[in-house]
């Protein structure tokens, strides 16, 4: 096998001092926009597709293998330089097997010089490709193995000192940007598996009020007249119920909430249709402020004579106000029963009357 070639330091004439600087000029521009298309990469393999096309022609490459490591095996995720049959050939190295799997096993960069004339095992599948000098870099997070990346050259010089020292900073590059994939994939998938939880919940959540609602609407039957307490319990029951129908419907599980799609619920339970509700727009808000929110504007509108009931509600800001009033007489608000008063300090909100009005604002909590 092989062994690392040691790198030494370059010399140059002496009066060719802007020989070296230039070279360091071009490759400290290869190294800045590899580095900007790896960070906007999004697909694994074709950002190294991507690599090689920018950095072909200056370090006068013919071929790369990109190989991840899966299941304790090297599979090949992207190359060039190879036909179809070498790459299936190559398709999948165990680890110590030819430059690659060695590289990927001792976690070590090889550069393998004078591949043609070389009789060695281990390079017999870059000899068979035609290459003649290799360098292959393992693709590392810490100690953790995620594939290799080598590039090789068929009848151009061996990689100089600085050649390889690009070719390894870019290699950590790709990496890198391997391992944010990775991480983001997986964030993609925990995500998923959350919405996925969160929406057979919330489903259960809903079946089981509705369920409870259906429970106490039954006792109410032929019964006359109707508890008002009991009554109270299956209105304010399905008002709980209502809010979690745009959780399960939403295509991707929120915790937020139209507040005035559920406070169209409460003023229709409350009113016997009678009522309504004014909104320029939707008005999201976590799921348990607009519980709260419907609950109390059922609290306040509870039992009140008179048709007509409207609440105007709006979002100013960080802030969510609604305006109650009812047509038949100006609008006081009523003595609070302890749930109401409940509601009222989980809100933080503030009630008063204005103009014929009652006023109800509180502060809104972030809707995610």
């Amino acid at each position: 096998m092989p062994e690392v070639e040691r790198e030494r330091p370059p010399t140059y004439p002496v009066d060719d001092v802007a020989a070296p600087l230039d070279l360091s000029r071009r490759y400290l521009a290869l190294a800045a926009e590899a580095a900007d298309r790896l960070l906007a990469a999004t697909d694994p393999a074709r950002m190294v597709d991507e690599l090689f096309a920018l950095i072909r022609a200056e370090l006068r490459l013919d071929a790369f293998f990109n190989y991840r490591h899966d299941d304790g095996l090297l599979r090949l995720e992207a190359y060039a330089g190879l036909t179809e049959q070498q790459a299936q050939d190559g398709a999948e190295l165990r680890l110590g097997e030819a430059v690659c799997g060695c590289a990927a096993l001792e976690r070590r960069r090889i550069h393998a010089e004078g591949v043609q004339r070389s009789d060695s095992p281990q390079l017999s599948f870059v000899r068979s490709i035609g290459l003649d000098c290799y360098a292959c870099t393992p693709l590392l997070d810490g100690e953790r193995l995620l594939g290799t990346l080598g590039f090789g050259r068929r009848d151009s010089p061996c990689f100089t000192a600085e050649e390889l020292q690009l070719l390894h900073t870019l290699c950590h590059y790709v990496a890198l940007a391997k391992l944010r994939l990775r991480h983001e994939e997986q964030l993609c998938r925990n995500i998923a598996e959350r919405d996925l939880l969160l929406a057979e919940l919330n489903h259960r959540v809903r079946n089981n009020l509705q369920m409870v609602v259906g429970v106490v609407r039954n006792e109410l039957r032929g019964v006359d007249p109707a508890p008002p307490a009991l009554t109270a319990v299956a209105e304010r029951l399905e008002l709980i119920a209502l809010a979690h129908r745009p959780l399960y419907q939403a295509a991707g599980a929120s915790l937020a909430v139209d507040a005035v799609e559920i406070l169209h619920g409460a003023v229709e339970l409350t009113t016997g249709g009678d009522g309504r509700v004014e909104a320029a727009e939707a008005v999201m808000i976590p799921i348990e402020q607009a519980v709260a929110f419907s609950l109390l504007v059922h609290a306040l509108l509870d039992r009140r004579e008179g048709a007509g009931a409207r609440v105007a509600v709006a979002r100013r800001a960080a802030t969510l106000e609604a305006r109650i009033t009812v047509a038949a007489e100006p609008a006081a608000a009523p003595p609070l029963d302890r749930l109401a008063s409940s509601l009222l300090r989980q809100l933080n909100a503030s009630l008063y009357e204005e103009a014929g009005a009652i006023h109800l604002r509180f502060p809104l909590a972030h809707a995610g």
